[in-house]
């Protein structure tokens, strides 16, 4: 994810001479991690903060997505444009957890809280809080994804960068008293 977040800064907001020196070899990095990893994000990829990817192998996420705030994708999980022709792609709301091997394809939205199970395909939109299940998939619950979002701990993030926190107050007997005690 660090990989993409740099790809974007580079594509988006870095100067000129920055991303021409830049962007080759970056495009080369990202190929062969894409490749080590089996997860394919291409920096035009709309993806919010807090995204997950809880393990690797077998993830493709279409340039044209949208990914909400502090989604969990799972292995397997395609997220596209229904064919060749088609422009429009998937736009996954907030917290939208996304199973194995689910399928997410043409321009739909999911909405914000939903659950979509594993090796679910869906074409169709799906409202906020619901749990879809099935080929093609069907409302199940409206139980949302509560409890299966994986957010960012205090003092970290998803990316792998940490929280700059205030220095911590340091509290020793040893260090008030001066003297050991054996």
């Amino acid at each position: 994810i660090i990989l993409y977040r740099f790809g974007q800064y580079l594509t988006e907001e870095a100067p000129g001479a920055l991303r021409a020196t830049i962007s080759p070899p970056y495009k080369l990095v990202l190929k062969v991690v894409q490749l080590m990893t089996g997860i394919h994000i291409d920096p035009p990829t709309q993806a919010g903060p807090g995204l997950y990817i809880g393990h690797y192998g077998g993830i493709w996420i279409s340039p044209a997505a949208v990914l909400g705030a502090n989604c969990n994708i799972s292995q397997g999980v395609t997220i596209g444009r229904a064919g060749r022709i088609a422009r429009a792609a998937p736009h996954l709301g907030d917290r939208v957890w996304v199973g194995p091997n689910a399928t997410i394809s043409g321009p739909v939205r999911v909405g914000s809280g939903a659950v979509v199970a594993a090796n679910t395909l869906v074409v169709a939109n799906v409202p906020e809080n619901a749990v879809v299940i099935g080929v093609p998939s069907r409302v199940l619950s409206y139980s949302g994804s509560g409890n299966l979002i994986d957010l960012p701990e205090a003092g970290s993030r998803h990316d792998g960068t940490a929280e700059p926190q205030p220095p911590a107050a340091v509290s020793s007997p040893h260090l008030h008293s001066g003297a050991h005690s054996d």
